[in-house]
């Protein structure tokens, strides 16, 4: 559908008059959108009204007189847990992450015969104020050596070091920049790696345009050579918004391209090993495994032959395989067929199987499958979700870690030999008694008739009196889905009576492929009618009133979230977008916007500017009654675009006839999230909520003026 009108513009108040409330941004009507002057990666105006709205939202949240105590209680939860994740395994060694009770920062840790170990502290990196987060990692074939990201202030754009695991002491060799999600790719000697590399543009797009190279230990960083470079001569060409990755397999002589961005699908290439042309000028032999029409998401290499995971002509997924020397997928073996009940999520290699994730009605089984035989379900503890794998193709068995609702994740171990699963002594802890919730798994049934999934978390002896401050959180994008995943912080809203309900829309990944194709582009509007059939839901099953209701997304969450209220304002009384891509419509001109066209839709095309136009919360705003609505941000974010909730609050600001307070709550050192400290999320987690409780009418967290 078309978008509607703009409002009119709102005339700022003369710089000698005293604010009544927000600051109010300045209008220029460009192209009939009054708030453009606020786009671009370097923008000094739009960066100090987001300050002074950052000010004012502190200002007003500081007025909640029960916010000091729900912080508290959050910041309690949330330091209490011991977060153990991310294993890996290497050599005679075993790698992982972990954040300990009262930390505030993930550590880069190491098991080996000398017992666990830190190797990486970021901690203690931290200066004048800015504060450094680790990222992606990556051991060596033979576990000697590990290569890991770290960065400044949230920004998830960093430098990329290498350290000997034995002694926890840094190499010479660092190359930067490197986004944070960029692991090094180790070649079978150990002595050498791939990674990718930004290219840095003035005010530009700083995840457009990557380049795949390869460094040697030892030399100069200015020295690596690009093995994917981007020109007209290379054999395999690259698109701006393309993010190139290599990986050489241990043990089979092949190395492979993996071309992707944000979306699943991969476009693959494999040469030999020995063919990989290093001079920089492109002529590496690439033989074509998949392209994005092929569906392939993941791809291993055994023996001879390259098995892939496809959802092409299989919205549950397949593996199919084929010979390295002639990988024509038209050819292709199917080795594990599509399941008509459980969604395949993953593909693992070991030296002695496959190992596959399938999801059966929100909860893992995992398969192996041996090279000489039949897949088998491993014997799982309990029931749950596996939200972390680990496998080394040097080494027999798989490492795994089970989470649910409301048990921490704790991993286990196969023993292929004796095929039994045993817990490793890696489990994350939580301080808070939760045997007192309960999970409710529910369906709610959304406009076109489709059962959508949503799970209510509670107090067991929860009254359905329509009065429970409840929240829904939502994502349906990029085929994510929102698993069974254990959160301390839950607790400090259920002890005030209040329930949390997940909303498994479409555009995630819980019922396969196919549900994520049901939300996504032309279909988007159907995860925003999701949302809005478990608020009723909930209404309906007496749990809470749309007087007590609140809606939260984050990031393509938040485009959700901000249509969902522009959709149907009166059916909730608060909402929190969080790091929200909030205009989509103007995704070309956005920081990492080009890189969501296969997930949203392309502008450039006439179906495709009418489907972003359709989703578009910020153009979807009118002079009506909107629930009080908090933004959040990161002013260091890479991942969306900053300038989309400018303009998404300062247009409504200027249009919400409701006497409801619109907020913006700005982090200056913080970006998309994933580098944050822990006090600041838990920081942000409190001030929602709080604002949440005030527009309930809670009376512990009625402002005091």
């Amino acid at each position: 559908m078309p978008a509607p009108p703009f409002p009119p513009p709102v005339t700022a108040a003369p710089p000698d008059a005293a604010p009544a409330g927000p600051p109010v941004a300045r209008t220029d009507d460009v192209a009939g959108d009054p708030y453009r002057w606020m786009e671009g990666t370097d923008n000094p105006e739009r960066d100090a009204w987001l300050r002074a709205q950052g000010e004012y939202a502190a200002a007003e949240l500081a007025k909640l007189p029960g916010s000091d105590k729900l912080r508290a209680r959050v910041t309690e939860l949330g330091l209490g847990v011991g977060a153990v994740f991310d294993v890996s395994r290497a050599g005679d060694r075993i790698f992982y992450n972990a954040t300990p009770a009262g930390a505030e920062l993930a550590r880069l840790m190491v098991r080996d015969k000398a017992g666990d170990r830190v190797l990486v502290d970021p901690e203690a990196l931290a200066t004048s104020g800015t504060h450094y987060s680790l990222h992606a990692y990556s051991p060596s074939p033979d576990g000697k050596l590990v290569a890991y990201v770290i960065s400044p202030g949230g920004s998830e754009i960093g430098t990329l070091h290498v350290l000997d695991a034995a002694t926890g002491k840094d190499l010479p060799d660092a190359v930067e920049p490197i986004w944070g999600q960029g692991a090094a790719s180790w070649l079978p000697d150990g002595k050498s790696f791939f990674y990718t590399q930004l290219v840095p543009v003035p005010h530009g797009d700083a995840l457009a345009n990557q380049v795949a190279k390869l460094h040697v230990l030892g030399t100069p960083a200015a020295s690596d050579v690009e093995i994917l470079p981007r020109n007209a001569t290379t054999t395999l060409a690259l698109a701006p918004n393309e993010w190139p990755g290599l990986w050489a397999p241990p043990g089979t002589g092949a190395v492979l391209t993996f071309v992707g961005g944000a979306h699943s699908e991969q476009r693959i290439s494999v040469a030999k090993l020995s063919e990989l042309d290093r001079s920089g000028a492109g002529k590496t032999p690439w033989r074509t495994v998949s392209t994005y029409a092929d569906g392939v998401e993941a791809a291993v290499v055994h023996g001879d032959r390259i098995y892939v995971q496809s959802y092409a002509g299989a919205p549950n997924r397949r593996v199919l395989s084929v010979p390295l020397a002639h990988p024509d997928l038209a050819k292709a073996r199917v080795e594990i067929p599509e399941s008509p009940d459980a969604s395949l999520s993953g593909i693992w290699l070991a030296r002695d199987a496959l190992y596959v994730l399938r999801r059966d009605n929100g909860h893992a089984t995992i398969l192996r499958w041996p090279w000489a035989g039949k897949p088998e379900p491993l014997a799982l503890p309990f029931e749950a979700w596996a939200p972390d794998l680990a496998s080394d193709p040097l080494r027999d068995g798989l490492v795994f870690q089970l989470e649910g609702w409301l048990a921490p994740g704790s991993y286990f171990a196969y023993d292929a030999k004796t095929r039994k699963v045993a817990p490793i002594g890696l489990a994350s802890t939580a301080t808070g008694d939760f045997s007192s919730l309960a999970v409710d798994e529910l369906e709610a049934t959304s406009a076109d008739g489709t059962k959508v999934p949503l799970t209510v978390i509670h107090a067991k002896d929860v009254v359905r009196d329509r009065a429970r401050p409840t929240v829904i959180y939502a994502y349906g994008a990029y085929g994510s889905s929102e698993s069974p995943g254990f959160s301390a912080t839950r607790l400090a809203w259920i002890e005030r009576g209040g329930v949390i309900a997940i909303a498994h829309v479409r555009g995630g990944g819980e019922r396969g492929r196919r549900w994520q194709d049901d939300g996504s582009h032309d279909k988007k509007m159907n995860g925003i009618h999701d949302v809005i059939a478990c608020a009723n839901e909930l209404v309906a099953r007496g749990y809470t009133s749309p007087a007590k209701l609140a809606v939260a997304g984050r990031s393509m969450g938040g485009l959700l979230i901000g249509r969902v209220i522009t959709e149907q304002p009166d059916l909730f009384a608060a909402a929190n977008v969080g790091v929200g891509f909030v205009n989509p419509s103007r995704l070309a001109v956005a920081e990492n916007g080009p890189n969501q066209i296969a997930e949203l839709g392309d502008p450039a095309t006439e179906a495709g500017a009418r489907d972003l136009a359709a989703m578009d919360p910020y153009l979807h705003v009118t002079h009506t009654a909107y629930p009080a609505t908090i933004f959040t941000v990161g002013l260091h974010d890479h991942r969306v675009a900053p300038w989309m909730t400018a303009k998404m609050a300062a247009r409504m600001l200027a249009s919400s006839t409701a006497k409801r307070p619109i907020l913006v709550r700005l982090d200056v050192d913080a970006g998309h999230g994933p580098g944050s400290m822990r006090v600041q999320k838990f920081a942000e987690l409190a001030d929602v909520w709080s604002f949440f409780l005030a527009a309930f009418g809670d009376p512990e967290l009625s402002p005091k003026t």
